[in-house]
Formats: structure tokens, sequence, C-alpha cells
């Protein structure tokens, strides 16, 4: 009886954990809309079935963190108030139909080739699961006081964290799988570690690789390669550049950003380059971890961009390390983008 408990305490907190930073990314998506005056997509959702606009995502975003929100109270709450209840239950069940949607909409672009996914689990069968299990112990109660201690506030405490970095690894590692590649004017490349001696990393030979096909296949009609001077003294972006040409790029089609010193840097500075160049739309390649950040740094900026991940020759020894540092820096900049300058033309 005992054990049943506490794995009740342990689902119900990850399952709050999970609905808290659904809603606190979506409070910040909806501050986000407001001070850009355009729209800001949730960060861990799919679609907005309002619309486009700037309001449609305040709406959006708005509903979102009312409704997750309060599933994230009423889940841990030993009697929670039954018009709370059943307000939450219901707006549970509507978020679930939409993810219900989304996953179709995701499995059909699939079937007609228009993405492709390595993993080919979208996002919102996770959410549907997050939302079912919500209602579900919604109607079941909650341990009672008495049968409180030190050890289930830990597990609740715990259990909360867990149940939040796990959804955030489920948003980086789905989206990131999910290949969006189409036709755009320009593919920027994300750099990465240049040795001592001028020779790229597997990391950044993998992602350049990739820009180099996307260019072959005529999807896009230039390159821009992004990246910063290391510890080894070697600037990432013109050794990524004499890599293209030397790969047969013309070199009038490569665009240089030598000071892409982070991916806010590059988003930044690939905005004001095609901005120069008359350059209106952009494909992301980067390694898959990487590419749920640099796109909602590249929406920051007002950039139309989709995301490709990096056809990767061979895993990266540290990949599980470069994962969960991306896990914790996209959760960073989810929850500061509204504290972040508005960008300027």
């Amino acid at each position: 009886m005992r054990l049943r408990m506490l794995m009740s305490v342990c689902g119900r907190s990850w399952l709050s954990g999970a609905n808290l930073i659904v809603a606190l990314t979506s409070f910040t998506s909806a501050l986000s809309a407001l001070r850009w005056q355009r729209a800001a997509e949730p960060c861990v959702w799919i679609s907005n079935p309002l619309g486009n606009g700037e309001w449609a995502a305040v709406v959006w975003n708005s509903l979102l963190t009312v409704g997750l929100g309060g599933a994230a109270a009423a889940v841990l709450i030993r009697e929670p108030p039954a018009r709370l209840t059943r307000g939450v239950r219901f707006g549970l069940i509507a978020l679930a139909l939409r993810s219900v949607f989304d996953a179709v909409v995701f499995f059909r672009v699939v079937a007609r080739e228009e993405i492709t996914s390595s993993l080919l689990i979208p996002l919102s069968l996770g959410v549907l699961a997050v939302l079912l299990a919500d209602v579900w112990l919604l109607r079941r109660a909650t341990p009672s006081a008495r049968e409180r201690n030190w050890i289930t506030v830990f597990l609740t405490i715990t259990g909360m964290g867990v149940g939040q970095v796990l959804m955030i690894a489920l948003h980086v590692l789905t989206f990131g799988s999910t290949d969006y590649r189409r036709d755009a004017d320009v593919a920027v490349v994300l750099g990465a570690q240049v040795r001592s001696d001028g020779s790229l990393s597997l990391a950044l030979s993998d992602r350049l690789n990739t820009a180099a096909e996307l260019f072959r296949e005529g999807r896009v009609r230039f390159v821009l390669v992004s990246g910063a001077t290391g510890v080894e003294g070697i600037n990432e972006a013109t050794a990524m550049r004499g890599y293209l040409i030397e790969a047969g790029l013309p070199a009038d089609r490569l665009l240089v950003d030598p000071a892409g010193v982070n991916t806010l840097a590059t988003a930044r500075n690939a905005r004001r380059l095609m901005a120069e160049h008359r350059l209106k739309s952009a494909l992301i390649v980067s390694h898959y971890f990487h590419l749920a950040r640099c796109k909602l740094l590249f929406e920051e900026q007002g950039v139309a961009a989709v995301t490709v991940p990096a056809r990767m020759s061979r895993r990266l020894m540290l990949e599980e390390y470069y994962f969960a540092r991306e896990c914790m820096g996209y959760l960073w900049y989810a929850l500061t983008r509204p504290l972040r300058p508005v960008r300027t033309e």
C-alpha cells in the first residue's frame, strides 16, 4: 500500500512538472507576442488553431497557461474545488483533441514526403499522453495529509523537476529529429570546433556537408556560415568557407559571419546579412539537439526559417552531454525571451 502511494506521488509530480513547464513557456510566449507585436509560437506545442496573428498568439498562449497551470495544481491538490476540476478537465480534453489533430497532420505530411523524421514520433503524441493522464488522475484522490511526510515532499519536488526536464527533452528530441527542408534563399550553418591544425571537427564537417547537399539539390541559392575564433586561434567561419569552396561550392554564393560567438549572435547576424542581400527565407543547419533553440532564437529575430538536422556520419562522442546542455539552454532561452531586447531593423 505504501509503495502504491509513493508511486502515485511520483506520477502526479511528474505530470505536474510537465504541465507546469508548458504553462510557463506558454506564458513567456504570450508576453513575447505582446512585446514583439507579432506572433510567438508556444515553446513546447505545435500549432495555433486561432491563426498566426499577434493577438491569436496571445490568446492561445494565455489559454495554455491557464489550462495547464490549473492542471499542474489540480493533480497535486488533495481536494480541488469541483468547479476547478470540471473546468480543467474540459480544457484538457479540448487540448487533447487538438493534439490528436496535430498528430494526424504530422503523419499526413510525412506520408506526402513534405517532411521527414528519423524518429517518427511527433511531440503531440507525448503531449496527448500527458493530457490523458491528467484527466485520469483528476478522477482519483491524492494522498491524504496523514500520509504525507518528508519522503513524499522530497519526491514531489524532485518529481516536478523530472517532469519538466522530460517534457523539454521530448520537445528537443522530436523537433530536432524532423527535417523540414524546402526551397529557401539561404542555408545558415552554425559553427563548431576547428582544431588547431585547421582541420574541422566531425560535428562541423557533418553540418557543412548537409548544407552543401542542400545547395546542390537547388534548395538554396546561398550558404551563410557562422562561427567565431576559438581557443585554437582559428576563425570557424573562415575555415567553414574554405571547406565549402574545396567541396565545389562557388565562392560568390557563400556569406560569412565571423562573429557568431553563440546561437543568439548568429541569429542576429544572419538577420542583418540576409537583409543586406535581400534574402527572405532560411534553412537552419545544425545537429538535432541544437535545432529547437536555433528555431526559437531565429523566430525571436523575425527570420523566416525552418530547420534541417545535419546528417551525422557517426555518433558524437559527447552526444549525451550536448543533448543535456541544449535542453537546459533551450529552457533558459524559452523562459527569458520576453526579457531580451526587441530586435531593431
